[in-house]
C-alpha cells in the first residue's frame, strides 16, 4: 500500500468523523491491540531503517551514507505522510473518551489511550525524519528539498483534518501541528453552508491534498505490507455498523434514527383488533 492511500483513510475518517463519533459503540481489546501490534512494527521497521544511517553517520562513511538515501529516501516520504493518518486515529480516540457514556468507558479509554501511545512514537520518528533533512549527510540537494516541502505541506494539511474531525472546539487539537490553524479550519467546515457545499469544499480539498502528496513523494512504496497492516487496523477500530452497504461511513442523522429505532418496543399490532 503506498503511503498516499494512508492519507485517503485519514481525509476520508476526518470527513465523516461526527458520524464515527455519533455511536460510539464498544471496541473489542484484540482489535485495539491489533492496531496497537501492526504500528509498532511497522515502527520497529523505521527504526531499523533509522538505525543504519546513524550507523553509516558515526562511521563517517559518506559512501555507505550516500547509498542510504539511495535506498531509504522513500521510508523517510511514509514517515512523514503516515503522521496524517495518526494524528486523525488519536484525535478520534481522544473525542470517543471525551464524549462517551458509563457503558462503553473502559473500552473508549484504552482507546485513546493506546492511539495516543501510538502517535507519541509517530512524532518520535517524524522527529527523527526531520533531524535526518537537517543533516542531510550524504543526502543531496534534491532530496532534502523535496522532503521539506513534503513535511511543510503534511503538517498544513494535518490541521485541516484535525479542525475537520473535531466535534468540540476545546478537544482534539493537541494532536494538529498549529493548534491556532486548526481551530481556524473547524470554524470555516462549520460556517453556515449547505450540506452540498461542505461536501463540494470537502471533496475539492481531499483532492488538493492528495495532488500534492502524489506529485512530492516517490511512485514506488518501500513498506507496503506494513502500511497495508496499519491501515487494516486502524479501519478496524470503526465497527462495521457505522458503515452503509457501500462501505461508506453513515452520516450522524441515519446513525441518530437507528439508534432512536433500536431503543423503540416493536409496535403492537395484534393489540390493535382487540
Amino acid at each position: 500500500m503506498h503511503c498516499v492511500t494512508l492519507a485517503d483513510l485519514a481525509a476520508t475518517l476526518s470527513q465523516h468523523g461526527p458520524s464515527l463519533l455519533e455511536l460510539r459503540p464498544r471496541v473489542p481489546s484484540a482489535t485495539i491491540m491489533r492496531y496497537w501490534t501492526a504500528s509498532r512494527s511497522r515502527h520497529e521497521l523505521w527504526h531499523r531503517v533509522m538505525s543504519r544511517y546513524r550507523d553509516a553517520k558515526n562511521a563517517g562513511n559518506y559512501g555507505r551514507l550516500a547509498d542510504w538515501w539511495a535506498d531509504h529516501r522513500v521510508v523517510l516520504e511514509e514517515i512523514l505522510v503516515s503522521e496524517l493518518l495518526t494524528r486523525v486515529v488519536a484525535a478520534i480516540g481522544a473525542e470517543t473518551a471525551a464524549t462517551d457514556g458509563a457503558e462503553n468507558h473502559e473500552s473508549h479509554e484504552s482507546l485513546a489511550a493506546v492511539t495516543h501511545g501510538i502517535y507519541l512514537g509517530q512524532i518520535e520518528a517524524s522527529n527523527r525524519v526531520a533531524q535526518i533533512i537537517l543533516e542531510s549527510c550524504g543526502a543531496s540537494v534534491e532530496d532534502t528539498v523535496r522532503l521539506n516541502r513534503l513535511r511543510y505541506g503534511v503538517e498544513r494539511w494535518t490541521d485541516w483534518l484535525i479542525g475537520r474531525v473535531s466535534v468540540h472546539r476545546d478537544r482534539s487539537f493537541q494532536y494538529s501541528i498549529d493548534a491556532e490553524r486548526s481551530k481556524t479550519f473547524y470554524d470555516e467546515v462549520r460556517e453556515g453552508a449547505s450540506c452540498t457545499h461542505r461536501d463540494t469544499t470537502t471533496w475539492l480539498m481531499n483532492a488538493a491534498m492528495r495532488e500534492m502528496l502524489v506529485r512530492r513523494t516517490s511512485e514506488n512504496s518501500a513498506l507496503a505490507h506494513a502500511n497495508h497492516e496499519v491501515a487494516s487496523a486502524a479501519l478496524a477500530l470503526f465497527r462495521p455498523e457505522l458503515f452503509d452497504d457501500y462501505g461508506v461511513p453513515k452520516s450522524v442523522w441515519l446513525n441518530r434514527l437507528q439508534k432512536d429505532a433500536a431503543k423503540l418496543k416493536p409496535f403492537d399490532f395484534a393489540g390493535m383488533s382487540g
